[in-house]
């Protein structure tokens, strides 16, 4: 069974579906992830290691509550890899797979944020 593209259960969840509470994680993590993945996209075209797993653990913890296919895992590997100062050809792989979901499942979360919106109205 393929994985959804977007889950939001354990936003719902910890979020006792509260629509303003939603809203707000939604808001604040459409403000800090895209960006949050292009500093990661720079970051891998360099050598700096400490600064690649920094930014990809970062990214990790809205990845865990806001789940986009494979995110977390892909964000996971290139955490574990930059720590160990290896598989940059990996991680440049898993960073791919990362922006075409990301890329894929924006629109949802974007009308999820909107939905949420509504509902607080």
């Amino acid at each position: 069974m393929t994985t959804p593209l977007l889950d939001l259960s354990y936003l719902e969840e910890i979020s006792g579906k509260d629509q303003n509470y939603i809203q707000q994680v939604l808001i604040l993590y459409l403000d800090a992830v895209p960006e949050g993945l292009s500093k990661l996209e720079e970051l891998l075209k360099t050598d700096d290691y400490p600064a690649i797993q920094k930014q990809a653990h970062f990214l990790k913890s809205s990845a865990a509550i806001i789940k986009v296919r494979d995110m977390f895992d892909n964000l996971k590997e290139i955490d574990m890899l930059a720590r160990q100062e290896t598989g940059k050809d990996i991680m440049v792989e898993r960073m791919a797979s990362i922006k075409t979901h990301f890329e894929e499942a924006l629109p949802l979360i974007k009308a999820e944020r909107d939905r949420s919106a509504a509902a607080v109205k």
